[in-house]
């Protein structure tokens, strides 16, 4: 970066800091902006005479515009993951649809700062894991909306709920990860909900947003926090996030297997989790794309080609090779919803 006099300045130039008025309150240019004869004329007009620009072979780029590409990446990921264009992909007909709306609220979050700056800072903590849970609830939470017959703000609410439903963590950063807690973290963890509340309100989010961030680690048994609510007192997007957020960290943080999470909701559905939800995700939404390719618990190494048949997260996987890697002379028909001893143990991305 150096300082530039007005009539040295160039079309193309690029500039390293604001360009306010003089009295310091409005701003001209924004840093990064290149350089016009309108915008040179324009702060000659203003009588502004110095000028910081960018060295030529720098390169400017806003941390938070880069988050937004990292934040569109992660979220068409993780839909790529748990969703396909093609019907028979798909647990439901109608999940493409429910992906056609969920892709226009993420244009929405996308581009909002204030939620970029959260995933800034969740980017930025050691932790590297809250960053994928939260968009992974996201994606889950907005999917289980859609079946569940929510649309338009209510989807949104849900899905930035889901993906700011730990921001209270990031107060507590020393704790985001640690499996062992003292008893004195434990009570601090569990206000994470309740600051989470606060930052969403200071932050002009809407109030159902706030609900759910505070909400989410309520039990529809009572026994959750922070305020012991029971049942339906629970908001809805809540309950979603709640099941959602659970079986992600399963998986992220945990390194269970994705029917492994599974198995965690349905035992404590109807005393953690709201028991029709439940039911509908597991019924809806494919924890394994149709197309993966898989490695079984028997070593063998196939690809998933039905995942509506049985219920739950054990879809039919053609076989082609076996235990030793070897291809087999005639690929075999695994139905795992049969065949009750065998799991999938990974997908081979």
């Amino acid at each position: 970066m150096y300082q530039v006099s007005l009539r040295e300045a160039r079309v193309g130039m690029v500039l390293a800091e604001n360009v306010m008025t003089e009295d310091g309150q409005y701003l001209l240019l924004k840093a990064g902006q290149v350089l016009n004869r309108a915008m040179i004329q324009k702060l000659a007009d203003r009588e502004i005479m110095l000028i910081s620009v960018a060295d030529i072979y720098s390169l400017q780029i806003n941390p938070i515009d880069q988050m937004q590409m990292v934040l569109e990446k992660a979220y068409r990921d993780a839909i790529r993951k748990y969703s396909s264009p093609q019907l028979v992909g798909n647990k439901r007909d109608d999940i493409p649809k429910i992906v056609k709306a969920m892709y226009e609220n993420i244009g929405y979050i996308c581009k909002d700062e204030m939620i970029l700056n959260y995933c800034l800072q969740m980017r930025m903590v050691k932790e590297r894991n809250l960053f994928q849970k939260a968009v992974e609830t996201s994606v889950f939470s907005g999917l289980l909306a859609g079946v569940y017959g929510c649309d338009g703000d209510d989807m949104y609410d849900i899905m930035v709920g889901g993906l700011l439903h730990d921001s209270g963590c990031l107060e507590m950063v020393f704790l985001i990860g640690k499996a062992q807690k003292t008893p004195q973290e434990e009570l601090l963890w569990k206000e994470h909900p309740t600051y989470g509340y606060y930052f969403a309100i200071q932050n002009n989010f809407s109030r159902e947003m706030a609900e759910i961030i505070q909400y989410h680690e309520e039990h529809v048994d009572g026994s959750g926090y922070p305020k012991q609510l029971k049942g339906e007192e629970i908001p809805l997007g809540a309950r979603i996030v709640a099941i959602c957020s659970n079986i992600t960290e399963s998986i992220v943080y945990h390194g269970m297997k994705p029917y492994e999470a599974l198995e965690i909701i349905y035992a404590t559905s109807g005393i953690y989790f709201d028991s029709k939800l439940v039911n509908l995700f597991v019924g809806s939404i494919a924890l394994y794309p149709m197309g993966a390719l898989v490695r079984l618990s028997t070593g063998e190494i196939g690809v998933v080609t039905n995942i509506r048949k049985n219920h739950g997260a054990r879809p039919i996987v053609n076989v082609h090779y076996n235990s030793f890697y070897k291809p087999l002379s005639q690929p075999k028909i695994v139905d795992l919803g049969e065949q009750r001893t065998i799991f999938i143990e990974e997908i081979l991305d």
